[in-house]
């Protein structure tokens, strides 16, 4: 029975705890990250399916899952994503710009090219630094990378069921909620000991409006 039991390694288990702390105590990771960049953070209820349009304007998305998740970031917040219909368990602060996310996902191109583009203007508003073609090209590889080794993560829990518990599954997926894109991939790739380099997309494949990618994507959702 005893071979049946995983070997982790140091940087596995600094890597847990890691992501444990974001986890629980979330506030203090962004307060870090708002005084090393200076940059704005974006509360998003639920987590924006076009994440990579804030990152590339400096801004730092924050998916809240609860009333909890809320009251850990009083004042940390300078603007909200939310969905449309929001439900009254999630009083935000009427005083802070909000952007309302339609919840139903679009059925044409145009209309979700004009929800994409119309997000894009409000981000660039909360952050006073729109985001050029080139930075939102480094936002959708940033992302990918992370879906990538998301999906690594997976296949390794189901190859090796016991190689991490549900709990520290649950932590290292919620740490990536409080997180840049960039962050997230490199606690990813030191827990599963492999580099997410390979899964970049190609520079052939850049090619034409990022925003026209993202809004077909978002129809996908």
């Amino acid at each position: 029975m005893s071979g049946t039991v995983p070997v982790r390694g140091r940087l596995v288990l600094q890597g847990i705890r890691f992501a444990a702390g974001v986890a629980s105590g979330p506030s203090g990771v962004v307060t870090l990250w708002k005084a090393a960049t200076g940059g704005k953070t974006v509360g998003c209820v639920p987590l924006s399916p076009v994440p990579e349009i804030l990152h590339a304007a400096g801004l730092l998305p924050i998916a809240l899952e609860s009333r909890e998740d809320i009251d850990f970031f009083s004042g940390q917040v300078n603007a909200w994503l939310v969905e449309e219909d929001l439900p009254p368990s999630f009083p935000l602060p009427a005083s802070i710009p909000r952007f309302a996310f339609p919840r139903v996902p679009p059925l044409r191109l145009e209309e979700a090219l004009e929800r994409v583009e119309g997000l894009a203007e409000w981000v660039d508003a909360v952050s006073g630094s729109p985001a050029s073609e080139g930075g939102l090209w480094k936002s959708i590889r940033a992302y990918g990378i992370r879906r990538s080794l998301l999906y690594a993560l997976g296949e390794r829990i189901a190859r090796e069921p016991a190689f991490l518990t549900p709990e520290e599954r649950r932590v290292i997926v919620r740490a990536g909620i409080f997180l840049p894109p960039e962050a997230h991939s490199r606690l990813l790739s030191a827990i599963l000991g492999i580099d997410p380099a390979p899964v970049a997309i190609p520079p052939e494949g850049e090619k034409g409006d990022p925003l026209i990618v993202l809004a077909k994507r978002l129809m996908r959702i």
